[in-house]
């Protein structure tokens, strides 16, 4: 075969190659939702929220996990309550001699994944929680306007509804509170996230990016976070406001975003390198995604 043949060839077949990573960075923005071949998505059962209902997908292909989110109908940002809470996570706090029960301003909803995804031993996440903030919250108060928190969770649903509600900061259990403060080994978290006390009870503690945008100036729209509790990394979460999430419906483009990566992984098995946010018209769904995994061996 002649030289300028073969190149021709290595040309195109360089050129197909392009396009199939072209193609896959494409799913990826849309939360998943485009197939490539060999790829199959799986949902887990749905739940109301708001007007409309929610639930998790996972996106594979073959025996890899590509993509793990959330589909929220687009009604699902309809119809939320605008202040209190579930109720499900208060403590009597005595002030002036009386006492009166204080809760966290928040509504939870713990979602199922995917069959296909609980049975993948290589797979760390193993189920979902939700919470809609309709006022936001502080510490810090750059993060008190409405929004979401979509946890990914890698801690047991019973060890994570463990972590009580008590007197201490943050309506916490002191004891819990102390064991959700023990530090990560920094190999096993980014160097930019550091805690600064984000201690929720029902749910651990919150690791923060110190070089997110919210932290320079600009206002909040999202931002991804680390969870922590027992000096583990124990969830991911992509925190989104609301009015964020409706930009899409109204014309702003779905993105993926990459998140700073440890050094070292715990246990071995397949872990996000970005998340995603899309919405697909036809069927008027908002998807919220971690995506691109990439296998880590334990160290």
């Amino acid at each position: 075969m002649k030289t300028t043949e073969r190149q021709r060839i290595w040309t195109g077949l360089a050129l197909v190659g392009v396009l199939s990573v072209a193609m896959i960075g494409a799913a990826s923005a849309s939360g998943g939702s485009n197939r490539t071949a060999r790829e199959r998505t799986f949902y887990g059962p749905a739940q109301r929220l708001g007007n409309g209902t929610v639930q998790m997908y996972a996106v594979y292909k073959g025996k890899s996990p590509r993509t793990l989110g959330y589909r929220l109908t687009a009604n699902a940002l309809k119809g939320l309550p605008t202040s209190g809470s579930d109720g499900k996570l208060c403590y009597p706090i005595e002030r002036d001699g009386k006492t009166t029960v204080e809760c966290v301003q928040e509504y939870g909803s713990a979602l199922a994944l995917p069959e296909r995804a609980t049975r993948d031993k290589a797979f760390p996440f193993t189920w979902a929680l939700l919470t809609w903030d309709p006022k936001g919250h502080d510490p810090p108060e750059i993060y008190g306007v409405p929004h979401f928190d979509f946890h990914f969770y890698m801690q047991s649903e019973a060890e994570v509804n463990a972590i009580a509600t008590g007197p201490c900061p943050g309506l916490m259990n002191c004891e819990d509170l102390k064991r959700a403060r023990i530090p990560v080994p920094d190999k096993y978290k980014p160097d930019v996230y550091h805690d600064m006390g984000a201690v929720v009870p029902g749910m651990g503690n919150h690791l923060m990016d110190m070089d997110s945008p919210e932290f320079h100036g600009k206002p909040f729209t999202q931002t991804f976070m680390y969870g922590a509790f027992d000096g583990k990394i124990t969830f991911y979460e992509p925190m989104i406001t609301k009015a964020w999430i409706e930009g899409l419906a109204a014309g702003r483009k779905g993105s993926c975003t990459a998140f700073p990566q440890p050094r070292a992984w715990k246990k071995a098995g397949w872990y996000p390198t970005a998340y995603c946010l899309g919405y697909q018209a036809k069927s008027k769904v908002y998807t919220i995604s971690i995506t691109d995994f990439a296998y880590r061996k334990a160290s």
